[in-house]
């Protein structure tokens, strides 16, 4: 019983503090998936690929696994109705409020604020998909893939944005494809 008020508690702490949408979270999902040892660094990376693949919500389908593995169904709805709870009940209050909200200059400027703070949680996000992977020694395989795909990434970035190339969507999306399946 007490693993499922741990995982409701530390997934309504998530969606409460949690600003800027799933990928946003995933610093905050990173630090108490590992510090709880629900998860290790490596099994949340997995996790992340997973809950990209998956239909739906990044934030949502991450928690249903990580509750499914920690607890199994239980502990899936568990935590994704505590991750759901904080946005649900915000949103409730904007909807009754919204004219007060939009003109509020006092909210306005807490918006204002939250900005960079997303930026920053993006940020570190990235740095947990993209380059934590590449200084974890144990994971070598996994390393050089990520590093692979990071060195494609940029070099396709600065490709495309060359003014002279100009490329259609499929031809882009074949190209990416016949480079995934050469390197990876």
């Amino acid at each position: 019983m007490s693993t499922l008020i741990d995982l409701f508690l530390v997934f309504l702490k998530i969606g409460a503090i949690s600003f800027g949408g799933g990928y946003a979270m995933i610093p905050f999902f990173e630090t108490e998936m590992v510090s709880h040892n629900w998860v290790s660094l490596a099994d949340y990376v997995k996790v992340i690929a997973i809950a990209q693949v998956v239909p739906g919500p990044f934030a949502v389908d991450s928690s249903s696994y990580i509750g499914f593995k920690v607890a199994g169904i239980v502990g899936a709805i568990v935590a994704t109705i505590a991750l759901c709870i904080p946005s649900f009940v915000a949103s409730v209050i904007i909807t009754k409020f919204y004219t007060q909200f939009k003109a509020n200059r006092y909210v306005n400027a807490l918006l204002m604020g939250v900005r960079p703070a997303v930026l920053g949680l993006l940020l570190s996000a990235a740095y947990i998909i993209g380059l934590k992977p590449l200084y974890q020694t144990t994971h070598t395989f996994m390393s050089l893939t990520m590093l692979k795909a990071f060195i494609m990434a940029v070099a396709g970035y600065f490709v495309l944005n060359q003014k002279k190339v100009k490329i259609g969507t499929f031809t882009f999306i074949a190209a990416t494809a016949v480079v995934g399946i050469l390197l990876f």
